[in-house]
């Protein structure tokens, strides 16, 4: 029997199991899973952030690095440089991701000539990770409909300061 599932909570659900796994992580192969859920959660959350006009962390991201470099090369970029370094950036927020999820490039990369990839897989995890984090925060979600579906325990760790665990923390040493 076919089920109607919403997808807003299925992101919400990869997102939770990849946050969750990643606190306990002890292999890289625990850190691979967390990086295809949490890639296949931002897979729904970026649509919707579009279609709310909303930006993305990697949209942000990306638009950052477009900043950085026209301060760098002191002039502003042309349309054509700032597309370029944009879809650049997307692409370079997701390469791990991807990378997993793919062997080969169409015509251009044969799939037995792209078998390794080269990755601290805990970084990249812990970077995608923090991307979801902020684009599901950004949603158009209330509350109550996260509340209403299960996802309270959810809604509660992505509202953490530190929902990875992976901040340090600060002290002050006393005065000798």
């Amino acid at each position: 029997m076919l089920n109607t599932y919403d997808k807003r909570i299925i992101a919400a659900d990869m997102l939770e199991e990849a946050i969750l796994k990643f606190k306990v992580a002890e292999t890289d192969l625990d850190y691979i899973q967390c990086i295809l859920l949490t890639g296949a959660s931002i897979g729904i959350t970026s649509p919707l952030l579009s279609e709310a006009q909303k930006k993305s962390s990697h949209e942000k991201s990306a638009e950052n690095v477009i900043k950085l470099r026209e301060h760098s090369l002191g002039r502003p970029l042309n349309e054509t440089e700032r597309k370029q370094i944009f879809s650049g950036s997307l692409r370079f927020n997701k390469q791990a991701y991807n990378s997993l999820k793919h062997a080969g490039k169409g015509n251009s990369l044969a799939a037995s000539d792209d078998l390794e990839i080269n990755a601290d897989f805990f970084e990249e995890a812990e970077e995608l990770l923090w991307a979801a984090i902020e684009d599901f925060r950004n949603l158009p979600i209330s509350p109550e409909f996260l509340i209403d579906n299960g996802k309270n325990e959810f809604r509660l760790l992505i509202g953490l300061s530190d929902p990875l665990g992976t901040i340090p923390e600060m002290y002050c040493r006393q005065k000798s």
